[in-house]
């Protein structure tokens, strides 16, 4: 039902599914049943006797009781305040309205900008809340609510002459407190069934620890080929060591300030599918978009085989056409007071301008030439091939931006980082080298894991040489996307993908020694990961966290999230091993070894899913919305949660079937991650 509530989700509307879904009774009385009957299993089975397992599953019933609580006391909607202007009136999300037992009064509305861009950081309401004659001061922003009398206020929108704000309302007492109690006990069951004594998951390790080691040998056979590209005639660019002095200048890009490097990097890749194009670098590209227009109209764009409509053609025209314009060229920055839109010689807000821009109107006649025709002015000398004019025009635009806003630049160190970043960001050569070691080491595995052959000493050393490389690359990438932006590499398809390929790296050196197949299908994992990493790096990189995402719940609980899912891709991989073995006792141990991986997984999968419940609560005061990525969440965890059964359910203590639904299982962490993303959407959808 949850899984066709997406899919009614997406054709119907969000109202329809949960009209005849999520708040059918029928879908309710399910739930109930599930409780009711895993409860008395739990007595017949007298598996209070394990404490840990049964406060683990009394503490889902107790999660399913608040949600229901929640659904039949709990109260949802929105408040709008007008500056100064007492209130004590909101709206359900049902249309009615409600009284609070004390007024509100908005005394001033603040948008926070991150330094030297338009891009919020943070909204703040500051509000005067008086109850029986007594008055008190609240700020409320993103991530920072007010809590009053069993009432919760979000900051959730504002007026557009922002002398107005709307405030999330939320009225719901009993049932956020059961469902955090249920919280409470599930983390603390989940970490005391690791030391419970008879645990499935000590079962398994005992298994494991008595059986034979597996063992594969590396054997690499790599044959490459490279072919010469017949020769043709290249438009004309400027000399690498010019384009050079362009990637020093400062460019305001995607709401923030980045190297032009960066920006040129960002457009290169959406027209060609590169970092450059025939040896030219990115810089050389689009200052060639820019000052040799005319041959650079006719280099066709690189399309893939899907991207055949005439939208796609001119959506990459028009990125090449605000260069060649000068429209992307955001370079020369200006202090700007905010109420005259004039310029003032101090204070005011840098806004940065393009040289074709309308330009305040009490511009100084010198600026206002300098914006307008150095572009020209570099065009010109470009055609007579004055390289050292080039380069001293080119100096002039960095030092004027330098000195006209130096408080909001990032810092020497920071521009550094970004450059080098770009430079290596890209993973094209470490996802193909990683994808043939793994692949390779992967069918030679399978066909030598009966022979119980174990690894010469250089090949272990080489094994983890290339693991260790491998770890090095993804933490300087990660690390520096965290160093340029400010906060941790959580958010976006691309940082995330790198995330999850970091993760393999460090379980492949944790688990080599109890688990050598854990390389061979690392690699693998991790090749697929950073793939998927460079085909998203097509589009915009770094970019200013939305205000809802500035929370630390957000990194524990994107961690967990990725955490779990690596898990469960090594388990697939396991499971395929597993099925192509013929020797019965190698397929018993590889789903002991399944198990050994399975417990931390769903339990870390079901600990990631659960703050985000917590975060979303704090931030917008709704734990479980029933948004297809935390329906899908669930539903990976149930099917996962089964596998954990094989005293319950018999087929799973058969090692074929194990791994067949091992595999199988995968496609739900597919469809979570990829498939509501690119299908079904909801909040939680980014590309």
């Amino acid at each position: 039902m949850m899984a066709a509530a997406t899919v009614i989700e997406k054709l119907y509307g969000t109202i329809y599914a949960t009209d005849w879904v999520y708040h059918n009774p029928l879908f309710i009385i399910l739930w109930a049943v599930a409780a009711i009957s895993g409860v008395v299993m739990l007595i017949q089975r007298r598996t209070i006797r394990k404490a840990a397992t049964f406060m683990l599953h009394i503490s889902l019933v107790l999660i399913l009781a608040g949600a229901l609580t929640t659904m039949l006391t709990g109260r949802q909607g929105m408040m709008h305040l007008r500056l100064d202007q007492p209130t004590d009136e909101w709206a359900s999300d049902q249309g009615f309205r409600q009284k609070l037992p004390f007024t509100l009064s908005l005394t001033d509305f603040t948008i926070h900008y991150y330094a030297g861009s338009k891009a919020p950081s943070d909204y703040s309401s500051t509000v005067v809340l008086s109850d029986n004659g007594a008055s008190s001061t609240h700020v409320i922003s993103m991530n920072n609510i007010l809590r009053y009398r069993g009432y919760r206020f979000y900051q959730a929108d504002y007026d557009q002459d922002h002398e107005g704000s709307f405030l999330s309302v939320s009225h719901d007492p009993w049932g956020v407190t059961i469902t955090y109690i249920g919280y409470a006990m599930l983390l603390l069951s989940m970490l005391s069934f690791f030391v419970q004594k008879e645990s499935g998951f000590r079962r398994a390790l005992s298994n494991i620890r008595q059986r034979y080691k597996v063992i594969i040998i590396l054997a690499l056979s790599a044959l490459g080929s490279a072919q010469a590209r017949a020769a043709q005639t290249l438009p004309p660019a400027i000399p690498d060591s010019v384009a050079q002095q362009f990637e020093q200048l400062y460019i305001y890009y995607n709401d923030r300030i980045a190297p032009l490097q960066t920006m040129a990097r960002d457009y290169s890749l959406k027209a060609y599918g590169k970092n450059g194009y025939e040896g030219y670098s990115a810089t050389q590209v689009i200052t060639g978009w820019l000052f040799f227009y005319d041959w650079w109209n006719v280099v066709p764009f690189k399309l893939k085989a899907k991207e055949t409509g005439t939208s796609v053609q001119a959506e990459k025209e028009s990125v090449r056409m605000e260069v060649a314009t000068g429209q992307a060229f955001r370079i020369f920055p200006l202090r700007i007071d905010p109420r005259t839109g004039q310029t003032v010689p101090a204070g005011g807000q840098i806004v940065w301008f393009g040289p074709d821009d309308p330009l305040p109107d009490n511009l100084e006649y010198d600026t206002w030439v300098f914006i307008r025709r150095s572009l020209d002015y570099i065009h010109d000398e470009i055609r007579d091939r004055n390289w050292a004019d080039v380069t001293r025009t080119v100096r002039a635009i960095r030092s004027y931006q330098v000195k006209t806003a130096a408080e909001v630049l990032p810092t020497d160190r920071r521009f550094r980082a970004e450059m080098i970043h770009n430079r290596i960001a890209r993973p094209m050569i470490p996802f193909m080298a990683s994808l043939t070691i793994g692949i390779v080491l992967f069918v030679i595995g399978g066909l030598l894991m009966a022979r119980r052959r174990d690894f010469p000493v250089a090949v272990k050393v080489m094994m983890q040489i290339l693991t260790t490389a491998l770890f090095l690359y993804l933490t300087l990438v990660l690390g520096l996307r965290w160093y340029i932006s400010g906060h941790a590499p959580l958010a976006g398809s691309y940082s995330v993908m790198m995330l999850m390929a970091w993760l393999v790296s460090i379980a492949m050196t944790a688990l080599r020694r109890s688990l050598p197949i854990i390389q061979p299908m690392g690699f693998i994992l991790a090749g697929f990961t950073m793939l998927v990493a460079s085909l998203a790096s097509s589009n915009p990189q770094i970019t200013h966290l939305m205000p809802v995402l500035q929370s630390p719940l957000l990194s524990l609980h994107v961690l967990c999230m990725m955490v779990s899912y690596t898990l469960f891709g090594l388990v697939a991989l396991t499971g395929i091993m597993g099925l192509i073995q013929r020797n019965e006792d190698t397929a018993r141990m590889l789903r002991d070894v399944n198990l050994t991986i399975l417990y931390p997984a769903v339990f870390i999968l079901t600990t990631g899913t659960f703050l985000g419940a917590v975060w979303a609560n704090v931030s917008w005061g709704s734990y479980w919305s029933w948004d297809p990525k935390e329906t899908w969440a669930l539903i990976t965890m149930l099917v996962y949660s089964a596998m954990l059964h094989g005293s319950v359910v018999s087929r799973f203590n058969n090692p074929r079937f194990f791994h067949l639904y091992s595999v199988l299982a995968f496609l739900t962490v597919l469809i979570t991650y990829f498939g509501v993303n690119l299908i079904l959407g909801g909040m939680h959808a980014y590309a």
